[in-house]
């Protein structure tokens, strides 16, 4: 198992903002081109054009602000680091202590502007643990920013062959690292209305090439490597913005990768984009090595011209959106909305996702939108309902919106079950939710049984007996073919099942509930020879009743348990 604590988080982690909403929303698309023979086809041209037309798609390589994202972050409290200097006691592993108060700061009057600098380089690096696959870097500075800096990184084998250890000497300097990223020029975090700001930060991208970087417009920003690969990750910056210190100041860096079992220790990070990071790109898109193509690009109808000498296609009228923004869906401009995609938040109307309904219906189907998919962290983590919403906030559920009965079906965000249940009340009272059906998340089955009349589970079986079947035989699962009964082979034989229903050449066995199997008792045996409470199991090699089980007996082998008089038998 990866150790990652999941953190569903919408909230600051290192230049991550919470609740910024898309402006505009923008979605994504990927795919890969395929030949005639299902081989990836590289070099293909694929072009983007509004539905229809032959207007091409501003077409993007990063996403907008607000999107919704999920990361895996290395966890780096405990984490190794070293640094050129140090200013104000503020060490060095206050960058990596994921408490946006502190902060690292390198020594004053140390760098450009400052009129008289005493070094060329103040650095910071941090040990990753092991050699990592980077996707991307995430420094948070303070007004004291890096005007001029670079992204550098070692393997373990470059670092142990540099001697590097924690003394202030960087395995040589600066020179000896690897480049990975490069910023010139950049905001001046003094001026800057948003870079110095605590839980803005700077973003390098390798995956995707792209560096986004608060209020620069003028500066450079470069990614030098793709898919950096290393376990010493340094920030090494040349000029800062203060002419008055000369310092430079980090408040956070973030490290992401990919989540590996015998990696090091990750945390996982639901956030939501804090800036733009468009960064234009060629329509057509031309397909990597591997076929593959990707863009960002506003909501819209969208037409995909792919063309090259081994393959010419198109896809007509795809449909993109972001999913993380509001959407209504209309059959016309003047209909109610058939679909509300809504925000996760925290509020009286839980996590919705989801919400149906049928304009012009007559039926209760019509709105407030009975029908609703949402989400959480409780015991409805994933729930299909009809006429019931569940608040969120109190972990109840909410007044029924119309007069009608209420079902749900959900995995279970508690136990990772499967649930059936309902309350067949048709009052606008909250729901009492009563499970019929479950399904646990080690493969057990259970479901209600009701005093009176015979109800259950049941599942379609082959019949292997060689013989008729009729309602009430026992049978035991044929262990050499799925889904096939045989007859028992033994007093007390395993995975026994009894006959529900028979139609023609189809046979049902129950699972789950309650029925009445053949038996060898008559009415005087009922409370001497069987009582209510005995285990049932298999009477004998090729008998298709059942009888009470002696103590001890195989769990396995057990049937079920005798209900009542008429020996309704509780399968569990």
């Amino acid at each position: 198992m990866v150790r990652a604590n999941l953190l569903l988080v919408l909230g600051m982690v290192g230049g991550l903002a919470a609740d910024v909403l898309a402006l505009p929303p923008h979605a994504y698309y990927s795919d890969v081109v395929l030949s005639s023979k299902g081989t990836p086809v590289p070099g293909a041209s694929v072009f983007v054009y509004a539905a229809g037309t032959k207007v091409k798609g501003d077409l993007f390589r990063g996403e907008s602000a607000g999107t919704t994202k999920c990361a895996f972050f290395l966890d780096l409290t405990s984490a190794p680091q070293d640094v050129s200097s140090t200013g104000w006691n503020l060490s060095g592993h206050h960058a990596f202590d994921d408490k946006p108060s502190t902060r690292w700061s390198s020594a004053a009057g140390v760098l450009p502007p400052f009129s008289r600098p005493s070094s060329s380089h103040q650095w910071i690096w941090v040990d990753c643990g092991a050699d990592v696959p980077l996707r991307s870097v995430w420094v948070d500075f303070q007004n004291s920013a890096a005007v001029d800096y670079t992204v550098r990184l070692l393997t373990e084998a470059q670092a142990k062959a540099l001697g590097l250890k924690k003394n202030g000497k960087a395995g040589g300097g600066p020179g000896k690292w690897k480049t990975i990223a490069t910023g010139k020029g950049l905001p001046s975090g003094v001026k800057s209305p948003n870079r110095k700001m605590s839980g803005v930060a700077d973003k390098w991208d390798f995956v995707n090439r792209t560096a986004v970087v608060a209020d620069n417009t003028k500066g450079t920003a470069r990614i030098d490597v793709t898919n950096p690969v290393g376990r010493y990750v340094m920030v090494d910056v040349t000029r800062a913005s203060d002419v008055n210190y000369g310092n430079v100041s980090i408040w956070n860096i973030a490290l992401e990768t990919e989540a590996d079992a015998k990696g090091p220790p990750v945390r996982s990070v639901v956030y939501t984009t804090a800036v733009d990071s468009f960064v234009e790109q060629p329509n057509p898109i031309v397909t990597d090595k591997h076929g593959k193509f990707r863009f960002y690009i506003a909501n819209g109808d969208y037409d995909l011209h792919i063309s090259h000498a081994s393959v010419n296609y198109s896809l007509a009228d795809v449909t993109l959106v972001n999913p993380n923004a509001p959407h209504r869906i209309r059959s016309s401009s003047q209909a109610p909305p058939l679909t509300l995609v809504e925000r996760g938040r925290k509020t009286s109307g839980g996590n919705n996702a989801l919400a149906f309904n049928r304009p012009g219906s007559t039926d209760s189907n019509n709105p407030p939108t009975p029908y609703r998919i949402f989400v959480n962290k409780g015991r409805n983590g994933w729930a299909l309902t009809l006429n019931a919403d569940w608040d969120e906030t109190t972990n109840t559920w909410k007044k029924r919106n119309i007069k009608n009965q209420s079902f749900l079906f959900r995995i279970n965000g508690e136990d990772h079950s499967i649930e059936y249940g309902n309350d067949s009340s048709t009052t606008t009272t909250p729901p009492v939710m009563e499970t019929l059906f479950r399904i646990s998340a080690d493969g057990e089955i259970s479901a209600k049984a009701f005093s009176g009349g015979r109800h259950g589970l049941a599942m379609e079986v082959k019949n292997n007996t060689g013989g008729k079947l009729e309602f009430g035989n026992v049978v035991v699962f044929d262990p050499s073919k799925p889904f096939s009964v045989i007859k028992p082979r033994k007093y007390a034989d395993v995975n026994p099942a009894v006959v529900y229903r028979v139609d023609g050449s189809r046979v049902f066995v129950l699972i789950a509930g309650r029925i009445p199997p053949h038996t060898p008792y008559a009415g005087g045996d009922i409370g001497t020879k069987v009582k209510a409470g005995d285990l049932l199991v298999t009477e004998k090699a090729g008998s298709l009743r059942a009888v009470v089980g002696h103590k001890g007996v195989d769990p396995r082998a057990v049937i079920g348990r005798v209900s009542d008089r008429s020996l309704n038998t509780i399968i569990p």
